[in-house]
């Protein structure tokens, strides 16, 4: 069976996924034709697909946790709380990666979501449009204030249309799905808590405010599909557990660590598996 890993976002919550594509890199574990990453999922992925997967763990640790990522003031002061970009860019010079090993092993797919339509984008990461793409699915809307653009069309967060894309691997033909989750499993999404924020914003693109509106509903829509797929698909679970310390903008550094070493304890029960199988 076609076999597709989906690792989805979450922010600092990312840093689960990266713990667990480290110990997958480790491992030598690539069994996948397909890859499909949202936001900081997606970056992870980059990190994994190229044979770099422990700089994951540093940029968060290390960058995303500086004031030159979050800084509240700069958002009060009408700039980005969160400089997606200046992150991005950054850790390109500081930690390198190979981008022209994308072209070598399985396809990465990046969820991005189009202001216009308010729909899910996936396109294909390559060496010339990695850089945009990733960009544009960590734009988080409200706190990055310049929607990125690609060709004629603006972009936000790949997580506001489709945070957790395992029915797109389903509908490409994709049978075993292992999805890397950042929420314990049994969360469940609340509803939008500020609608007249998201109305006023985004007044010029009505699309959007529906999608941002229904996010939730799509959301738990996604998680009730992992847990019950189609007859012909098999999905496995890779979730944080209970205790998981690390919300969408932890800071500190202790828990970070914490979530990072849960994402590698959770991928060895994973590959066990496989394991024992054997």
């Amino acid at each position: 069976m076609k076999r597709a890993l989906v690792v989805e976002g979450g922010a600092m919550r990312g840093i689960f996924a990266a713990g667990v594509l480290d110990s997958f890199q480790q491992q030598q574990y690539y069994p996948f034709e397909l890859v499909v990453g949202v936001s900081a999922g997606a970056t992870s992925a980059a990190g994994y697909l190229t044979g770099n997967a422990e700089r994951n763990r540093r940029i968060i640790l290390r960058m995303a946790t500086q004031r030159d990522f979050f800084n509240p003031l700069r958002f009060v002061m009408k700039g980005h709380m969160t400089d997606v970009k200046w992150l991005w860019c950054e850790s390109r010079e500081r930690y390198p990666l190979d981008a022209r090993a994308l072209s070598k092993g399985a396809p990465l797919m990046v969820a991005i979501t189009n202001m216009q339509t308010g729909r899910a984008e996936y396109h294909q990461a390559t060496p010339d449009n990695l850089d945009e793409l990733m960009e544009a699915t960590c734009a988080l809307p409200l706190v990055y204030r310049t929607p990125p653009q690609l060709e004629e069309d603006f972009y936000v967060d790949g997580g506001v249309a489709d945070a957790i894309p395992a029915k797109y691997a389903y509908e490409q033909g994709c049978r075993d799905i292992t999805v890397v989750l950042s929420q314990p499993w049994g969360y469940q999404k609340p509803a939008e808590k500020t609608p007249w924020m998201t109305n006023k914003m985004f007044a010029d693109y009505p699309a959007l405010i529906d999608t941002i509106h229904q996010r939730s509903d799509t959301y738990n829509s996604t998680l009730a599909f992992i847990a019950n797929p189609p007859a012909d698909c098999k999905v496995h679970i890779i979730a944080p557990p209970a205790d998981f310390p690390v919300k969408r903008l932890t800071m500190n550094k202790t828990k970070l660590i914490k979530g990072y070493r849960m994402g590698r304890q959770c991928a060895q029960q994973y590959l066990s598996q496989f394991t024992q199988a054997a």
